[in-house]
């Protein structure tokens, strides 16, 4: 008798050990990833899900980032210009380029009167664009909106309610009516707390999983969650009397792939994929079908591969196939300028 109580007194002594092993396991790996939700630069927020880290940079020996005291990827804010405002994601944001080698930056350099302010989020959908605008726009001196859209995943991004995992806002657009299910996000919400977990994922019950499943617009009806998001962000700079210009960025894949079917019988050109293509026509009709100011930059750059050699515009010379070399960042932001029509006055039109 005594022994069988001492074999379920080792027992429960083992499991409760291996319980608190595993909560200080658990815990240490959160807490040395407290930073680190979508980008090595980013932290958690309760509205937007992530956010970039005010006056911090990050370097990893190749790259380095540095952001202002608003998070954003530009110096301090200089309130005595007006202020060109850039809104995306790792593409606006220039990840795997320096901070003198984004968008923005090249952009001010040839609009110096101005300051290009960079909100740019790695991870972000057009919801967040949207409300990482308005947290930010009365405080700033703007005088025209730059949003910048990638074509190869804002769709399945802002239709979603989570991001590698992590939750963020979801919006949807119902009788007429944009709305905003989740204005608060728990840091400690069920999607946050099973991803970023180490080992309870893989022995969590599949009943317990379900309840952490991220909630999804069906893609064939994001159409007018997505319009109308965009349009909020047009009626932000309308409320201020600026304009927005709609920027429609493409993935090196749907370059490659119309360049070949202008070049070469169609045929010829199966090897490259046609979903890249197809998420960019989704949103090229979308300008069309609105009428919304934009530039349709796949076109430049299909007209660019003509001449020259494409995957130098892209990261590490191709093998980034989403986001911009200091080159490709420099030929976007003269592409931007060229739509632009300086008044006298200093307001900024579209040409």
């Amino acid at each position: 008798m005594l022994e069988k109580k001492n074999i379920l007194l080792a027992l429960a002594t083992t499991f409760l050990a291996s319980i608190l092993g595993l909560i200080l396991v658990e815990t240490y790996f959160w807490k040395s990833n407290d930073n680190f939700f979508v980008c090595e630069i980013c932290q958690f927020h309760p509205q937007l899900g992530w956010e970039t880290i005010p006056a911090k940079t990050v370097s990893n020996k190749k790259v380095t980032y540095t952001t202002n005291s608003l998070g954003m990827r530009s110096k301090e804010v200089d309130f005595s210009k007006g202020h060109i405002l850039l809104v995306g994601d790792s593409v606006t944001f220039g990840l795997g380029v320096n901070n003198d080698e984004t968008v923005s930056h090249y952009l001010g350099k040839i609009n110096n009167d101005y300051q290009v302010l960079n909100l740019g989020v790695p991870g972000y959908g057009i919801g967040q664009y949207f409300l990482n605008l308005k947290r930010h726009i009365d405080q700033l001196n703007p005088k025209i909106i730059v949003l910048v859209i990638y074509t190869a995943n804002d769709l399945n991004e802002t239709r979603k309610g989570t991001r590698f995992g992590i939750s963020k806002p979801f919006f949807s657009y119902n009788n007429g009516n944009l709305i905003y299910l989740n204005p608060e996000i728990s840091k400690f919400s069920c999607s946050n707390l099973y991803t970023r977990s180490r080992f309870l994922k893989y022995i969590t019950p599949t009943l317990l999983k379900d309840q952490c499943k991220t909630r999804v617009i069906e893609r064939n009806k994001a159409s007018p969650t997505i319009a109308k998001l965009i349009d909020g962000i047009r009626i932000l700079g309308i409320e201020k009397n600026i304009s927005t210009l709609i920027v429609l960025s493409p993935a090196l894949k749907a370059v490659e792939r119309v360049t070949c079917k202008q070049n070469k019988d169609k045929d010829s050109c199966i090897n490259f994929d046609p979903g890249f293509e197809s998420y960019y026509k989704y949103f090229a009709l979308m300008m069309d079908l609105y009428n919304l100011p934009h530039i349709d930059y796949l076109k430049t750059l299909v007209e660019y591969n003509k001449k020259n050699e494409i995957t130098f515009l892209y990261g590490n010379k191709g093998e980034d196939i989403h986001h911009y070399s200091p080159q490709g960042n420099a030929l976007l932001a003269q592409t931007i300028s060229n739509r632009f029509d300086i008044a006298t006055t200093g307001k900024i039109t579209i040409k």
